[in-house]
């Protein structure tokens, strides 16, 4: 009667156990291990799906014409030859281009070294992984004494005391097995006396070799789940790789971008001592003539712009040095402190050379060659395997143990030999096995777990949907950069043309004569502004070529072709003295021969 009243509260329980006895089996092999590729192949069509639907662009902006083009090619300022001149009196100056800055960067970079050792310490992580399947060995000692009341006076001849000495060894090897499990192989020696009269002799050897089989049948348990783990290690080291790579980059873009800066910084100096070198004449002119046609008015004018235009000089000198000092601390280069190198001069010249390109060929070299879309697809594939393993982690622990034992004793302590000559049991060995089943009664650490892990697969995801937003984004804007930089170096032209032609007209009208009060004075001030305006030109159009020789950089970084754009690959080193490291290397093809990265125009060192 009493079990027939409990029969229906054993099936009421039986019904939700059941239910989750099916979720058990359901999440350790339907899971997102199982299922990886179809995820991580279905998340790729949606990104490309989202980029087929990224919406009517705007028209983009003009290309640059022939006319442009053919303005920019013939395009030769006077400052192109001047720049690679010493400008430090007395010092030692070096022409250097931008491969070998690159090079210098690549060798002597501090930064660069610490981008490299990111995926070299990730390298390590799929040996840690590999390094829990290896033999152990193992060795176990215990020392104990038994003194307890006996339960019969006649088990221990009248003693009121059941007394006990054993001294106990265990010794063998212990591996993991890639099915999740864990098998031991050894062997164990046990010496005791006793008082019992229960055993004959009262001192004894034992000796028992053992292997022991533990495998899990949920949490931690297939194959599957064990090569995941190993995978993630991989995925990561990837991940690592590729992240070097974009690093890198943007280091070496900020190396080109100081070095076009230094450039641009020689040319300001070489403008601006122009113009001191204009105005020196006039005054001294003036000061001749003053007693003959020519006024203080005029002559004061003349000191003043003088005065102002070699202040100017100081201040670009000293932008050059700044625009040095910078160059040379991203590169890192002892070797310029070393051989006394005072001064750095820029010998490659801005591009000149236009290469028409639309946004879809932009953007479909993004998608492939980015290291950002690369490390994204790593990533996410990532996160759905440590989905997956957190899911066969929260199951319940339910483990298979099966052992194995062959054994004997040896009549007397620390009889070993002859306990393993009493080893008579070989047709019919002993042998245990059991199940083991943990179930958390409420939400635990490894539920919680599985909850992020579902959260950071979805966070990875609209991770990639807001990269992929920026990429077509920052190709487009770059695009555009790049085809209005090359149309504005080119109107830059023609306004210098312009202000050069104003600048000889106003001179020659000087030149006519000296005269005194407002219209000499009027004619002084339209040379001397006409002077600024064309070194304000000239300026600009210097600014222009750098900015256009930059967009083209950063352009190529947006495409993903830079390092294949300056012949360099990714590659793993072991330095003796600092380990395996990460660097950038010049490829095969760029070996044997002066590292130049094209298009480029000008000399390498």
């Amino acid at each position: 009667m009493t079990m027939l009243r409990l029969l229906p509260i054993l099936l009421a329980a039986a019904l939700p156990a059941q239910a989750h006895a099916q979720g058990w089996f359901s999440d350790r092999f339907d899971n997102a291990i199982a299922n990886v590729d179809q995820i991580t192949a279905r998340y790729r069509n949606d990104l490309r799906e989202e980029l087929e639907r990224a919406g009517v662009r705007p028209p983009p902006l003009p290309t640059p014409t022939a006319a442009e083009q053919a303005a920019v090619r013939s395009l030769r300022p006077w400052w192109q030859q001047a720049v690679v001149r010493p400008i430090e009196p007395g010092g030692r100056a070096i022409p250097v281009s931008l491969a070998y800055m690159y090079d210098s960067a690549i060798l002597y970079s501090a930064q660069l070294r610490v981008f490299g050792d990111l995926p070299a310490i990730r390298d390590l992580q799929e040996a840690e992984v590999a390094g829990r399947y290896v033999p152990r060995g193992f060795a176990e000692g215990r020392i104990g004494q038994v003194n307890d009341p006996t339960r019969s006076l006649a088990n221990t001849l009248g003693s009121e005391r059941l007394l006990r000495n054993e001294v106990a060894t265990e010794f063998g090897l212990r591996q993991r097995l890639i099915t999740g499990g864990e098998v031991t192989m050894g062997q164990r020696f046990l010496n005791f006396s006793t008082n019992s009269v229960d055993f004959v002799p009262q001192r004894q050897t034992v000796a028992q070799s053992f292997i022991t089989i533990v495998q899990p049948l949920l949490r931690d348990s297939g194959t599957a789940y064990v090569r995941s783990i190993h995978e993630v290690a991989r995925v990561d080291a990837r991940v690592a790789q590729s992240e070097f790579r974009r690093q890198a980059e943007n280091h070496l873009l900020e190396v080109a971008r100081a070095y076009w800066t230094l450039h641009l910084a020689r040319v300001t100096l070489l403008v601006k001592e122009r113009l001191v070198a204009q105005v020196r004449p006039i005054v001294a002119q003036l000061e001749a003539r003053r007693g003959i046609d020519a006024d203080g008015l005029l002559l004061n004018r003349a000191r003043t712009a003088l005065a102002t235009r070699e202040a100017e000089v100081l201040r670009a000198r000293a932008g050059v040095r700044n625009a040095e000092v910078r160059l040379r601390g991203l590169v890192n280069d002892p070797r310029f402190g070393q051989q006394g190198i005072t001064e750095l001069m820029p010998s490659d010249t801005p591009l000149d050379r236009y290469e028409p390109i639309g946004l879809a060929t932009v953007l479909e070299r993004a998608i492939a060659l980015r290291p950002e879309v690369h490390q994204l697809y790593l990533q996410h594939r990532a996160a759905v395997l440590r989905e997956g393993q957190a899911q066969v982690e929260a199951l319940p622990r339910l483990d298979i143990v099966l052992e194995g034992t062959q054994g004997g004793r040896g009549l007397g302590r620390y009889q070993f030999g002859e306990a393993f000559d009493r080893y008579n049991n070989l047709q019919r060995p002993g042998g245990t096995i059991g199940l083991r089943l943990e179930v958390p009664l409420q939400s635990d650490d490894l539920a919680a777990r599985l909850e992020r892990r579902r959260l950071e697969t979805r966070q990875v995801e609209s991770q990639g949907r807001a990269t992929l937003a920026t990429i077509v984004a920052e190709s487009e804007v770059t695009l555009n950069e790049y085809n209005v930089a090359f149309r504005e170096v080119a109107a830059r032209a023609l306004a210098m043309r312009a202000a050069q032609t104003e600048v000889n007209i106003q001179t020659e009208r000087f030149r006519q004569g000296v005269g005194s009060g407002l219209a000499g004075a009027t004619a002084l001030d339209l040379l001397l502004q006409a002077q600024e305006r064309l070194a304000e030109a000239e300026e600009r159009v210097a600014a222009a070529q750098v900015g256009f020789t930059l967009a083209f950089l950063v352009l190529a970084r947006v495409q993903g072709t830079f390092t294949s754009l300056e012949n360099l690959d990714v590659r793993k080193i072991d330095d003796a003295a600092r380990g395996p490291s990460y660097v950038l290397q010049r490829s095969s093809a760029a070996e044997g021969r002066s590292p130049q990265p094209a298009p480029r125009n000008g000399r390498t060192p």
